[in-house]
């Protein structure tokens, strides 16, 4: 009885201590935008299909892009679209992880002036088991304009699956680079953006 008693108090004390939020605030890891650059001759940008988990891979992607749509700055390639000219072209990417080179010559292809490179990595017992890493690039030197790397705590996953996570980091993601590509359009300097913590230390998804 008195086992019994103390369960009940614990399980009181989970829901007082998690229940009272619906959803967890996401984590954001990093982000980092490159110094004095402005570039203000862009005017479309691809989002490649993204890597990582393939049950997540598809639909982040596209989810990603939909919130880029949203703004009028540049005109958005949307993943679908990119796969289908990139397999036209015969290019090998294995596993929806371009390199440097192949997001370059991705971006060519679809003669647009940046690309956006994502993964979608979703790891069991992990400290961030849910987290989605972006790395934007310019098409013509290949230098990495931005990255943002956003996750949730494992505790986020106790009671609920992957899916529900993915789409709030991807919504997050998206309004993120939504200010991100309102600051690059407006030819401001690079610097922390509003609601978007501030890292140089991060390194994009194919970078080691």
């Amino acid at each position: 009885m008195q086992d019994r008693t103390y369960l009940n108090l614990f399980l009181v004390f989970l829901f007082f201590i998690f229940g009272c939020s619906s959803k967890p605030g996401v984590t954001i890891k990093h982000f980092d935008l490159k110094e004095n650059h402005a570039p203000s001759s862009w005017k479309q940008i691809a989002v490649l299909p993204f890597s990582g988990d393939k049950k997540f891979q598809r639909t982040s992607a596209e989810w990603f892009s939909f919130h880029l749509q949203k703004q009028s700055h540049y005109s958005i390639v949307t993943p679908t679209f990119a796969e289908i000219e990139i397999k036209n072209q015969d290019i090998d990417i294995i596993e929806n992880k371009f390199s440097i080179e192949q997001a370059q010559q991705a971006g060519r292809i679809l003669n647009v002036d940046a690309v956006l490179l994502g993964d979608v990595e979703t790891v069991k017992r992990s400290k961030s088991p849910v987290k989605i890493s972006l790395q934007l690039i310019d098409v013509e030197t290949g230098e990495t304009i931005a990255t943002h790397i956003i996750g949730y705590p494992s505790w986020v996953l106790l009671w609920d699956n992957f899916q529900e996570y993915v789409k709030l980091a991807t919504d997050t993601a998206g309004r993120d680079f939504v200010k991100v590509l309102k600051h690059l359009a407006e030819g401001k300097q690079a610097g922390p953006l509003p609601d978007i913590t501030h890292s140089s230390d991060y390194k994009g998804p194919n970078e080691t």
